[in-house]
């Protein structure tokens, strides 16, 4: 069977798929087959210039690869390879080259902290923001995941889980998770009222840590009391901006933490009302933020056996898949760039990454976060909405993952 044969099938089943769910199979499928129409071959040879042999990792985007002092950074690389293997150039990242197996290996395991076990950079030291250090922790070991091996150092979070066991803490845990009072002072400190989105983000890229340190019920608790109960999100706005950006934020940790997302349904509503509205994000994330919201809200019914309402949720997905998606792809559109791949903002890349800087300021150019976000983030997080998550028709193949290998610099 060829390549053109497999994912025609691939399509049918896809279809097949929806209709016994009770969805229009073949509208939602022809939508979606119009998302994919902007993707392109370009995109595999952009991502193959990022990736630095002598170093291990891939570049945030070509300003970042063609000026000093910006190096390849472990999200990067982590999402580089995210992109390969859920968009369908690979298998598994054990079909790269092994002498890149190996350099990825060593660059992740090169940037470990053996006094604390946290990731740090060299081109941005210890000093970085509590996401961004949390973060990086978290892409490692997904790197350590993808390829077969373990850090070199106790991670941070295995620390975590040791010393909350004992009374004394020692100095290298961050204050803030110490203690359940030293928790909620942190807590206390974000701005849930006006910034809900940066807030979501600091709790969720701290979930596995806060987990760790057995204070997940507490984490829990306060941000259910802070929460916007007439909107269901961490915002009093029900818009692609603030509201949907801190609920995502803020229901990942709830994911994370296997609790059940408090007001779940105000919140569904809350997003279903602007599924198909004409407002445009000023970032990628703002669609791709909006199908990822309604795939935890599916996600958190489930566990809380809630299934009426989840039945609920979904049927209002379907009936506003076709005319949605078509509308995510025109909202995306305007963020690809000539190299087939995509930039944060719709002019221009952005400067820092979790207060960290990633590229050149104003640089009009593609970037990784942007581009997996853009692909298979967007791709797999409508799918998840239409709780679909087998028979996803590939956005790439083997042929792409030639061109990358043709444009890799080993």
């Amino acid at each position: 069977m060829n390549t053109t044969e497999l994912s025609e099938k691939k399509w049918q089943a896809f279809t097949e798929r929806l209709n016994e769910k009770g969805a229009s199979g073949e509208a939602i499928a022809a939508s979606m087959r119009e998302l994919y129409g902007m993707y392109s071959d370009e995109l595999p040879v952009w991502l193959a210039g990022l990736y630095d042999h002598s170093i291990g990792g891939f570049y945030y985007s070509n300003s970042a690869r063609d000026n000093t002092p910006f190096l390849p950074d472990i999200e990067s690389t982590n999402q580089a390879l995210n992109l390969m293997i859920n968009t369908g150039m690979i298998p598994s990242a054990k079909a790269l080259p092994e002498a890149m197996q190996e350099k990825l290996k060593e660059f992740t395991c090169s940037l470990e902290s053996p006094d604390d076990g946290y990731i740090y950079h060299p081109q941005w030291g210890k000093n970085i923001a509590d996401s961004r250090r949390a973060r990086d922790l978290n892409w490692a070991l997904s790197m350590g995941d993808k390829l077969g091996f373990k850090l070199p150092y106790p991670t941070a979070i295995g620390r975590l889980k040791a010393w909350s066991r004992v009374e004394q803490k020692p100095t290298t845990l961050a204050e803030h998770l110490r203690s359940k009072d030293a928790l909620l002072a942190y807590l206390g400190a974000l701005d849930w009222e006006n910034n809900g989105y940066y807030s979501g983000n600091m709790i969720a890229s701290q979930a596995p840590q806060i987990v760790a340190a057995g204070l997940a019920d507490v984490c829990a608790e306060f941000l259910t009391e802070v929460q916007n109960k007439k909107t269901g999100f961490w915002s009093d706005k029900i818009d692609m901006r603030n509201g949907i950006n801190s609920f995502l934020k803020t229901s990942a940790f709830f994911i994370t933490a296997k609790r059940e997302i408090p007001s779940a349904l105000t919140a569904a509503e809350s997003i279903l009302s602007i599924l198909t509205g004409d407002e445009v994000g000023s970032t990628v994330c703002h669609v791709y933020n909006v199908y990822s919201s309604l795939v935890n809200i599916l996600s958190s019914l489930k566990r809380s056996g809630n299934e009426a309402g989840r039945a609920e949720v979904l049927a209002e997905i379907y009936r506003l898949a076709p005319q949605a998606i078509l509308g995510a792809k025109a909202k995306t559109e305007i963020f690809r760039k000539p190299d087939g791949a995509f930039s944060y903002m719709k002019d221009h890349s952005v400067h820092r990454s979790q207060e960290a800087p990633v590229s050149m300021p104003n640089s009009v150019e593609s970037d990784v976060n942007a581009s997996v976000l853009c692909t298979s983030g967007l791709v797999n997080n409508i799918c998840g909405a239409l709780d679909i998550t087998s028979d996803i028709p590939s956005i790439f193949d083997e042929r792409h993952y030639a061109l990358f290998l043709e444009n890799l610099k080993l």
